[in-house]
């Protein structure tokens, strides 16, 4: 039996260790200190202060535009290669943009639903929900933005805040993932029950990735809750000056260049 089990282990392991990063594109910045994105369909959207340019996956013409409005774009997350969240924390306004940059139905303004203090969104894979977060009240809302209804609430869900900031804010696995600058790790499921609760080094980050949640240090991703069923995963590259991991692909930042892979057999 015992010499099954470590078949069974060196299976699932040699598995993954033949793995190796394929890279697929590169992918160009207008300026090496934008803000950064990409959709489902690969496409680039990058930001500063309140203008957007969007490159699309067949047409090497950028869109642009510039929301006066919102003064400083704080975050841009695709919903879909076809439609994207744009969102402003000191105007705390939010809206939808289409795929030529026009935004839909115009701006929502958070206050008009008596929500205030919109530190963080996140968009979830139901496309008519977004996660919001107020920082002011440690309050977690899901908000439906098709019938502009709060749908669930909770307050003081890190039990206790304090100084601490976000780090990481995001669905996967239909589950809500925050991390918080002390290392402390809460996943909630739809309907916002907390499901689990764990600690890891401060300054750390966390990522989903093939149905797992990976910790990255240094150039290495470890799983989080399943060190006896992955090995760690090394990058490509050792340093970069950005990392996400979109879709599945993982991209990394060197200047105005994003190198875009995927993790092949």
């Amino acid at each position: 039996m015992k010499y099954i089990i470590i078949f069974l282990i060196s299976f699932v392991y040699s598995g993954f260790w033949s793995q190796s990063w394929v890279k697929e594109k590169v992918l160009t910045l207008k300026d090496s200190s934008h803000s950064w994105t990409s959709d489902e369909w690969g496409q680039l959207y990058q930001w500063k202060d309140n203008s957007v340019w969007f490159l699309q996956d067949l047409n090497s013409t950028y869109f642009q535009q510039t929301f006066k409005s919102l003064g400083q774009i704080s975050s841009l997350q695709p919903i879909n290669g076809l439609r994207s969240f744009i969102f402003a924390e000191n105007q705390q306004l939010l809206g939808i943009l289409d795929n030529t940059l026009e935004v839909k139905d115009g701006f929502l303004a958070f206050y008009d639903f008596n929500l205030s203090n919109i530190t963080r969104i996140a968009k979830s894979a139901r496309p008519d929900f977004i996660w919001l977060f107020d920082a002011y009240r440690e309050r977690l809302i899901l908000f439906n933005i098709n019938t502009l209804e709060i749908t669930q609430i909770v307050d003081n869900c890190f039990e206790g805040l304090a100084e601490n900031q976000i780090i990481n804010f995001f669905e996967y696995g239909q589950n809500l993932i925050c991390l918080l600058s002390d290392g402390r790790v809460f996943k909630f499921d739809q309907n916002l029950t907390l499901i689990s609760k764990d600690s890891i080094a401060s300054e750390k980050q966390i990522f989903g990735f093939q149905n797992e949640l990976w910790l990255l240090d240094s150039d290495t991703l470890y799983p989080l809750n399943s060190q006896w069923k992955y090995p760690p995963i090394v990058l490509p590259t050792p340093s970069f000056d950005d990392i996400q991991i979109l879709q599945e692909h993982l991209y990394l930042q060197h200047g105005s260049k994003i190198d875009v892979f995927s993790l092949k057999m």
